[in-house]
Parts: structure tokens; sequence; C-alpha cells
């Protein structure tokens, strides 16, 4: 008998944040990571940097565009062998239960979404 995996509802992307990076650094970064995607940075594509988060020691900052099909395809990149550079934590729900996976030079590992916490 087969079990069924409930299947994985994304709701946020958080990018891994340098301890002292700033938003104008962080969004440097970002763009790079863009570019790297799409061979240049599209002149459609607008993104906004969200709140910041802390894991185990390492921080992340939200990921927030409009179009969702963007943070789709760093997770695509982040998921490959070798990945990108910085952890991606990928928040949603499953079965609904709130549900966090870390992707980590292309290694996915869900972890508890309580060790995740909001920096103010």
């Amino acid at each position: 008998m087969n079990s069924v995996v409930p299947i994985f509802v994304f709701e946020s992307l958080l990018i891994e944040s340098q301890r002292e990076e700033d938003e104008e650094q962080f969004h440097a970064y970002l763009t790079e990571l863009l570019v790297e995607i799409y061979s240049q940075m599209p002149k459609w594509l607008q993104f906004k940097i969200g709140g910041h988060f802390e894991r185990n020691g390492t921080f992340y900052r939200s990921f927030l565009c409009p179009a969702g099909s963007v943070a789709s395809n760093i997770q695509l990149l982040a998921q490959r062998p070798g990945g990108i550079s910085r952890r991606l934590i990928l928040r949603g729900r499953r079965a609904d239960s709130p549900c966090c996976i870390e992707v980590s030079s292309g290694i996915e590992n869900e972890f508890d979404c309580n060790q995740l916490r909001q920096i103010i």
C-alpha cells in the first residue's frame, strides 16, 4: 500500500543574509542571482526585501516579488547539484500544518518551523 505524501503549499522564500550585510549589499546579491537566472535583469522584475529571520545562528531575509515564478526559479537553481552560494528556506504548509524546508548546496532538509524566529 502506497502512502500519500501531502503536497507542500509554498507561502514565502527566505534567503540567507551575511551577518554584517546591509540591505543594499543584500539587494546587490539578489540582483546578481537574478542576472544568473535570466541572463540580464528583466525590466518587468521588481522585488523587495522583507523581514529578517534567524535559525541556528544563520540569518535570512524575506524575498518579496509579485511574480511567483521568480521565487520558483530561484528555488529551482538552489535545488540543482551545487545549488547557489547561500541557503534558502521555503516556508509553507503541508496538510494544514506549517512546514519549513532548508535548501543548502542542492540538498533539502525539512525542519521544525519553531526553530525559525523573526528578528524585529
